[in-house]
């Protein structure tokens, strides 16, 4: 299949039934490679949460050209007969995925600053999505302090920034989503303390509130993830250069 030059993502967030986790590693490896093919369904990285809400979680991310792209590859795998078949022999009488969650992002304008930095380090064993809620109004304030702050200070706490996308349509709007990589949960443990101990980042967060009345980053979901069985991270994860 090509590759998609994708200028939006679709991350897809699965609560998995309790003993299932290996029937959906089993759909993925085995059954749906043929259809996305098909179908020009572009996945370009697969995860199993290890911490994080709703666990056990399974998460997968495609790239689109487009909002039109996306609906034509969805409507013609919906009209596949045999994607009903596999469902139904997967699922073996009883749905194997409980709940899920979707959400549409589009690359922030951090992300190709960063891109030529990252391009030669490796992917991480660790990763770690981060939903960040931004404080209402203040998107702009936001991006500044990611840009030229935050993202600065998680490269050198020892993570890799895989990807940053503002959320476009999802749950609770109003968020910029981050995907690091760590070397693995050792350097994540570590890397997160030096960030909650840097005296700057605490001054600057002092500051924030006494300008804008509060911090702008305010609550974030996150998630731990290993790259699922089977599964490669897609260089740029079919980002257009």
């Amino acid at each position: 299949m090509a590759m998609v030059a994708a200028m939006i993502h679709e991350l897809r967030l699965y609560s998995v039934a309790p003993g299932r986790m290996a029937d959906v590693h089993d759909r993925f490896n085995h059954h749906f490679p043929a259809l996305f093919e098909k179908h020009g369904v572009d996945c370009v990285a697969r995860w199993q949460a290890v911490a994080g809400p709703d666990a056990p979680r399974f998460a997968y991310l495609m790239a689109y050209r487009d909002y039109a792209h996306r609906e034509a590859v969805w409507a013609s795998f919906y009209a596949d007969a045999e994607w009903w078949r596999v469902r139904a022999e997967t699922n073996a009488g009883h749905e194997m995925v409980e709940r899920h969650d979707l959400f549409f992002l589009k690359p922030n304008a951090a992300w190709p600053a960063l891109a030529a930095a990252e391009a030669a380090e490796p992917v991480g064993g660790l990763h770690e999505l981060v939903q960040q809620q931004i404080a209402p109004g203040q998107n702009a304030n936001a991006n500044v302090f990611l840009h030229e702050t935050w993202l600065p200070r998680v490269r050198e706490a020892g993570a890799r920034v895989l990807a940053v996308w503002d959320m476009a349509a999802g749950a609770g709007m109003q968020k910029i989503v981050l995907l690091y990589a760590w070397p693995d949960a050792a350097a994540w443990h570590a890397g997160r303390q030096r960030l909650d101990r840097d005296a700057a980042l605490q001054a600057e967060f002092a500051a924030q509130r006494a300008r804008h009345g509060t911090a702008l980053f305010q609550r974030a979901e996150v998630n731990l993830l290993e790259p699922a069985p089977g599964a490669t991270l897609r260089a740029g994860l079919g980002r257009i250069a």
